[in-house]
């Protein structure tokens, strides 16, 4: 067994170990603060100090996780192995740098802890973060990191015993506004047809209008297409329904109505469901649990996935909640008009709450991209299509999860959407050739 010398051990050492060595790679170990025994152990051992010992891997502490406060750091950025890192060490350190310090600091969101310049909707900007000002934001740095280490190790102990692990991916799905005309009021209807005139958009009165009786398919029913889709390359798929009272920014079927509760009877047999709480729950934190509640009542399940809507939320306060609403997977972890990798990982990881310095059982999957991020980019298909290969591509190195955001109404054949919907064909394309050739 794995034994690691630690002069003092905290809960932020407890995490980042047992994220590393038990989640990462399936190792069994033991932390010691008893320098004799340590010395004494004859099998494989890891130096976490600030003072080399002998015949141990060696691993310069920072000041990191001695710590239990949270203020703003100068992070020193070097490079391993052409791979970006932080938190370097002098030549006296075997790796070369405090890896526990460097993958705690970005599955933490250290920085998100600090005071920050929100975007309009209150939310952490992708463009201060260390990721995207040192250019490892489409990388899965922590990943790589964990690859160099564990290189390291092998060459160092030959009769430790990885784990394997394989490309994974989930297509998941937003359902925020879930029909474009069909099971909206009369009063809505109207109003809509209004702003129609105005604009002089007959063709989308006459769209409407047959669609409410029944003459056309809502164009933004996409449901039956998915569910083609994700049968027949058999994809691991999840859907999020936004159950919210109405507002500004929550505009979904009312969740009484019965065009909503036929749709998600539909989707869930053919696809998991989770709750996509609204964008108010991120300042009225109970309408998460009450949300949650609608879905379960409507499916019939227990819900334990939840994706927040317009992806915004507060650490920890909205993940606390989340665990006392009974959730135990996030998939929020991802940046609206960003692509790559908010925490520097692919893989599925557990929340740490450093405000109160605790482990948590909520377990984050980030997510690699959204939709949404190219909407605007001004990207041609093609440029388009080479940013996500070359996301797929940097996932499928580490063996990680490649997860996706998308909308029903994204994946539609409206005129708006037609080049994210021909995106999207082609990552499940390129999805099921990648899974084929991981076997």
């Amino acid at each position: 067994m794995l034994l690691i010398y630690l002069p003092s051990a905290s809960s932020r050492t407890e995490y980042i170990f047992d994220t590393i060595f038990n989640h990462e790679y399936g190792l069994s170990f033991r932390v010691t603060s008893d320098v004799n025994y340590f010395l004494n152990y004859q099998e494989e051992k890891i130096n976490y100090s600030n003072k080399r010992f002998q015949n141990e891997l060696y691993i310069h502490a920072s000041y990191l996780l001695a710590e239990n406060c949270i203020e703003p750091k100068s992070i020193s950025i070097g490079k391993k192995n052409n791979t970006i890192i932080l938190f370097p060490n002098d030549e006296s350190c075997d790796i070369g740098f405090d890896v526990f310090a460097a993958a705690f600091y970005m599955l933490s969101r250290y920085e998100e802890y600090l005071p920050f310049s929100p975007d309009k909707y209150g939310r952490y900007n992708a463009l201060d973060s260390v990721a995207y000002k040192n250019n490892f934001l489409q990388i899965p740095i922590v990943d790589y990191w964990l690859i160099i280490f564990k290189e390291i190790l092998q060459n160092k102990f030959f009769s430790l015993a990885f784990k394997e692990t394989k490309f994974k991916s989930i297509v998941t799905y937003d359902i925020d506004v879930a029909y474009k005309f069909k099971g909206r009021s009369f009063k809505r209807n109207a109003g809509a047809t209004v702003k129609d005139v105005l604009h002089l958009d007959f063709k989308n009165i006459l769209h409407r209008y047959k669609t409410l009786f029944h003459e056309n398919k809502d164009p933004w029913d996409t449901y039956d297409y998915l569910k083609k889709i994700i049968t027949q390359n058999n994809l691991s798929s999840l859907f999020f329904f936004l159950l919210a009272d109405n507002s500004i920014n929550d505009r979904n079927l009312h969740y009484k109505n019965p065009e909503m509760i036929e749709l998600i009877t539909k989707i869930k047999t053919f696809s998991e469901i989770g709750i996509h709480p609204s964008f108010k729950s991120s300042a009225l934190l109970e309408k998460i649990g009450e949300e949650k509640k609608r879905l379960e009542d409507i499916s019939g399940e227990i819900i334990t996935r939840s994706r927040q809507h317009f992806l915004k939320f507060t650490l920890p306060e909205t993940y606390n909640a989340l665990i006392d609403a009974g959730i135990e997977e996030d998939y929020s972890m991802g940046f609206p008009y960003e692509p790559g990798f908010r925490a520097g990982t692919s893989k599925p990881f557990y929340f740490y709450d450093l405000k109160y310095e605790k482990l948590t059982g909520l377990k984050i999957f980030p997510i690699t991209f959204m939709e949404g991020s190219f909407i605007n980019s001004k990207l041609s298909n093609g440029e388009i299509v080479r940013a996500v290969a070359g996301l797929i591509k940097e996932v499928k190195n580490v063996e990680g999860t490649l997860i996706s955001i998308w909308h029903n109404h994204t994946v539609s054949d409206t005129k708006e959407f037609k080049n994210l919907k021909y995106i999207h064909e082609w990552m499940i394309e390129a999805i099921v050739e990648t899974n084929n050739f991981s076997k």
